[in-house]
């Protein structure tokens, strides 16, 4: 399923409420929801670990909490 939120919006989010393959668009970036692994073997309860985004525009952000991802999508995804 694909989900439109503002930033504001996000902040009230939690990751962990949406399923595997959910795709989350704010602003310019786009996420999407994993809680599989890369090679598939290994299913996690967060989706915090698997979990990834891109910028839309493919700009790189500049910030680095968790490979240059801005603060409220690291924020999100953790929680």
């Amino acid at each position: 399923m694909i989900y439109y939120f503002t930033r504001k919006e996000l902040k009230t989010k939690n990751a962990s409420d949406f399923k595997q393959g959910d795709f989350i668009r704010v602003g310019k970036f786009c996420i999407v929801i994993s809680y599989i692994s890369n090679d598939g073997k290994r299913r996690y309860d967060r989706p915090s670990l698997c979990s990834y985004h891109w910028a839309l525009d493919d700009t790189k952000c500049g910030c680095t909490p968790g490979a240059d991802r801005p603060y409220y999508i690291d924020d999100f995804i953790n929680r």
